[in-house]
């Protein structure tokens, strides 16, 4: 069941956003292990180098490196200590340029991993799960091994999966699917990126399941907090629209469209009121039910 959570999961994300789930507001980082040799008398690919980097902090890792030697590079889920994370999967791809950066060796820090079958060509990508919830604010999810066969100024910059986005899984099931914030990238002999999670106290708007929002901090919001600064006139959060649907039955119900599309109904419109039953013919007048729905095409 958990090697099937990315790839059912990942592509489920359709139609209105939903609230936030635990993972939410976390980066994916890409640090050096600093002073890690790979060794690959074993056969490239075969060492475990999750956990290389030893990092504590993610402000102290190390997103550069100069010369020509071959680095290990640890991509691990950050997460801002007001966060409790409950991390199952994460998807994610990379971009960089073949003809200078080359990788030797890759890993995955989960349980299982499925990657295109392309990978880890640049524009690739992989889904990395566990079996048991990972909760700390910084977890190991894949390490390789690489070198800047030119000496050019490059990036390897984590992206995107080509077909299912960047999100981390949680462990409900359904999981939940939280759009990953930020993505790193590390630098041959140029400035790599290290965007780390950080949230303040700062208060910004706050969308409930029943639309509603509330300016508040982001551990005073209970629902899908939108970030410092943001507010709630006009109101931010997503809202469908309702109106009165008609089934063959002259019944109504105050739905979205697509809910009547389902019920294979006639929708009346946004904000149709469903009382007095607009599904039945005026009783003052003779109408038949294709007149009514002329009535509220027009």
């Amino acid at each position: 069941m958990k090697k099937t959570l990315l790839a059912i999961g990942m592509c489920c994300v359709l139609g209105a956003p939903a609230l936030a789930g635990p993972n939410a507001h976390g980066s994916l980082i890409i640090v050096l292990a600093d002073g890690v040799i790979q060794c690959l008398d074993g056969g490239a690919g075969t060492e475990d180098y999750c956990g290389a980097a030893g990092l504590d902090d993610c402000l102290n890792g190390l997103v550069e490196t100069h010369g020509a030697e071959t680095v290990v590079l640890n991509v691990m889920a950050a997460f801002s200590t007001f966060a409790n994370p409950r991390l199952s999967g994460v998807v994610f791809g990379w971009n960089y340029d073949e003809n200078d950066v080359v990788i030797l060796a890759t890993g995955a820090c989960g349980d299982f991993e499925l990657p295109t079958n392309d990978w880890p060509d640049s524009g690739a990508g992989t889904a990395v799960t566990w079996a048991s919830p990972q909760t700390g604010y910084l977890t190991d999810v894949y390490w390789l091994a690489a070198y800047n066969y030119y000496g050019n100024p490059q990036l390897l910059s984590l992206a995107p999966h080509p077909s299912q986005g960047a999100f981390f899984a949680d462990d409900d099931v359904p999981s939940n699917l939280d759009p990953i914030a930020d993505l790193g990238a590390f630098g041959f002999d140029t400035s790599g990126i290290l965007p780390c999670p950080f949230i303040d106290d700062a208060p910004g708007a706050c969308c409930y399941i029943d639309c509603t929002c509330e300016v508040l901090t982001f551990l005073e919001c209970e629902g899908d907090w939108l970030g410092a600064g943001t507010v709630c006139d006009p109101n931010p959060c997503f809202c469908p629209s309702l109106g009165a649907c008609c089934n063959d039955f002259a019944e109504c119900f105050f739905v979205t469209e697509d809910e009547c599309g389902e019920m294979l109904g006639f929708y009346l419109g946004d904000d149709v009121p469903c009382d007095p039953n607009p599904c039945w013919p005026d009783p003052v007048e003779e109408s038949s039910w294709g007149e009514v729905k002329g009535k509220y095409r027009n």
